[in-house]
């Protein structure tokens, strides 16, 4: 069976790969991961599943990036993968510029965002070259949402017939297993960040950065919370250096009670137990998992018409769809799902019956299995005519 060397930049991206390192183990590959040792990789729980740790900063750093390449080179010299997949931005460049010398013979890129989208100026042009050679150094392409392979092609960074789509999308589906009702640790939650108070809560998961529309959400949130004197703001993430919010949207963060920031958390289920509506308020994603995550545990949820993250809804049926950037809009949105219990319910509903249906995670891996295991028989092949 095939050696595969999958490449992340940080350990904590390793919980983007829950559960499938695992189950392509057991379907007898032989699994390596490259990753940076920012944290624990408490998910391998398996010996036979090898971690190669080679620090990578995620800034551009050309001497550590030049150190970080050459413990990459050796890795894939001693490994000698039959199939590479890389994410993540600096772990993409790294691993695949090593695998294309080293000659690896399947080379995936999996794309879970674009970086360039929201840059202007000579930072887009570098991130647009990046990406251009990594997809012209990659054998094949895989886009976590429909909208992102769109964007692909209109750039130019890879022909359509280079690029696939799991399933209806996402990087590594969802383990619903993750997200069924545990009341005790609710309850634990709430008394520590709610303090059992009867209030609405209108909640996000993820990075506080300008990217992730944060300093939008706050500006409509402490509007509405002149109107409503039982909002709260649920914010389940931390701050970024890198793409930092405004300093106005920080103090109001740190200042206001309705406010609540819980720093990174690794295990986010229960705290969507906690919101009466979720939003992703993006300005750009590869695929908004932390809305199917919402919508797993039955909450309604609102996010933006920007690539990747209106791929995670169908409007006005699993989730309402506004404009990125539109605070009045998003108050809006915020209102109905607050106000109209009904529409709110029936959103949550159907939701989660598409995330059952569409985005298992196993749904996922046999997808990336059909292109492994193609690559299998492409390998054989060759060595057969060479033979």
């Amino acid at each position: 069976m095939s050696k595969i060397l999958i490449g992340v930049t940080s350990s904590i991206s390793t919980q983007l790969l829950r559960g499938q390192l695992e189950y392509f183990n057991k379907k007898g590959y032989d699994m390596h991961l490259i990753c940076s040792p920012d944290g624990d990789i408490d998910f391998v729980p398996s010996s036979n599943i090898k971690v190669h740790k080679v620090r990578m900063k995620r800034e551009i750093s050309p001497f550590s990036d030049l150190l970080s390449l050459l413990q990459i080179i050796w890795i894939y010299l001693k490994v000698r993968p039959d199939i590479t997949n890389v994410s993540t931005p600096k772990a993409s460049l790294l691993c695949m510029i090593a695998a294309y010398l080293t000659r690896t013979p399947m080379r995936i890129y999996s794309i879970i965002g674009l970086r360039f989208e929201t840059c202007t100026g000579k930072k887009r042009k570098l991130l647009l070259t990046i990406e251009k050679l990594i997809c012209k150094w990659s054998t094949r392409c895989i886009a976590v949402s429909p909208s992102l392979k769109e964007v692909l092609i209109q750039e130019g960074l890879a022909p359509r017939e280079k690029i696939k789509v799991l399933g209806s999308g996402s990087y590594n589906g969802l383990d619903l297993s993750e997200f069924k009702l545990d009341k005790d640790e609710v309850a634990r939650l709430k008394k520590q960040y709610l303090d059992e108070s009867d209030h609405q809560v209108i909640g996000y998961v993820g990075r506080l950065t300008k990217d992730k529309g944060i300093d939008d959400l706050v500006e409509a949130f402490t509007e509405l919370a002149t109107e409503k004197s039982n909002l709260t703001l649920l914010l389940v993430g931390d701050f970024e250096e890198g793409d930092a919010v405004s300093a106005t949207t920080k103090n109001r963060i740190l200042e206001n009670h309705r406010i609540i920031k819980t720093g990174f958390v690794p295990k986010t289920a229960s705290y969507y137990r906690l919101m009466d509506m979720f939003i992703l308020p993006t300005y750009r994603e590869g695929f908004g998992n932390v809305v199917l995550e919402a919508a797993a545990a039955n909450v309604p949820v609102i996010t933006t018409n920007v690539t990747g993250a209106k791929d995670a809804i169908i409007p006005n049926e699993t989730g309402l769809l506004i404009e990125a950037g539109n605070v009045t809009e998003m108050k809006e949105a915020i209102r109905t799902l607050l106000e109209d219990k009904e529409q709110a319910a029936r959103l949550s509903e159907k939701g989660r019956k598409r995330v059952v249906k569409e985005f298992q995670s196993e749904n996922i891996w046999k997808d990336l299995d059909i292109i492994y295991s193609r690559a299998e028989a492409e390998e054989r092949y060759v060595y057969e005519v060479e033979k």
